[in-house]
């Protein structure tokens, strides 16, 4: 993959991310962003094209997603 395509996917994921946080806590469109933010990062964490940083990044987003899905509605 192209380094523009894992930039893509980072920013992608950081507005899957934010779209979560934005979201009614335990909601289905909360659950929804935070799954696709997962799938993104993970996505940069298996692509041998991606370099350290981008790694980095992916595994920061990745941690920041599984916390969100970890919330329960109140």
């Amino acid at each position: 993959m192209s380094t523009s395509s894992i930039s893509r996917l980072l920013e992608d994921t950081r507005q899957a991310i934010h779209e979560a946080v934005a979201a009614e806590n335990g909601t289905d469109r909360q659950r929804s962003a935070a799954h696709h933010a997962q799938s993104l990062a993970n996505t940069v964490l298996t692509d041998p094209t991606a370099g350290h940083r981008d790694m980095e990044r992916a595994g920061y987003y990745l941690d920041e997603a599984l916390g969100i899905a970890a919330i329960e509605s109140a």
